[in-house]
This record gives structure tokens, C-alpha cells and sequence, in this order.
């Protein structure tokens, strides 16, 4: 079975909730599901990656281990995690 793939932005030292991607990195680290980091630039760019995973520009975005992907605000997308609605 393959990781889930955690799609964030490069601030990996912010530790806050002012911090979207790190508010899902929290949730997934919580429930003790395996995960990989794919860091992606600074700011709001164009990010090509992230727009052809998943349609859109904005981060974090969650690569599920059955191949599908998963972007919502953080609070929802961390809400899932915790529910047990993303492995």
C-alpha cells in the first residue's frame, strides 16, 4: 500500500495554526497515518505541480494512497483526517 503524499508549502519549520499545510500535517501525524512530504515553493505562484494534480494552485493538497486527491480548506481537510475519511 502506498503513502499518503502530503503536497505543502516549503515552511516546514512553521508550527502553527496560522499554518494551513501544517494544520493537516498535525491531523495526519496524530492519527498515526504514514505520510510523504512533497514541498512545493513559496507564496501563492503558479505552482505547474500542484495545478496538474489537482486543478488548482493552492496547497495543501493530499495525494491519497488509491491514486485520488484530496483539497479543501485546511480546517475541513484536518477534520477528515481525524474522522478517518483519508487514508
Amino acid at each position: 500500500m502506498s503513502k499518503v503524499k502530503l503536497h505543502r508549502c516549503s515552511y516546514t519549520f512553521l508550527h502553527t495554526d496560522l499554518d494551513a499545510c501544517w494544520k493537516v500535517e498535525r491531523a495526519l501525524k496524530e492519527q498515526g497515518i504514514e505520510y510523504e512530504v512533497v514541498k512545493h515553493g513559496f507564496g501563492k505562484g503558479k505552482r505547474p505541480d500542484v495545478f496538474a494534480l489537482s486543478g488548482q494552485k493552492l496547497l495543501p493538497v493530499l495525494e491519497l494512497s488509491d491514486g485520488s486527491v484530496y483539497r479543501a480548506e485546511s480546517d475541513e481537510m484536518a477534520a477528515k483526517v481525524r474522522a478517518g475519511e483519508v487514508s
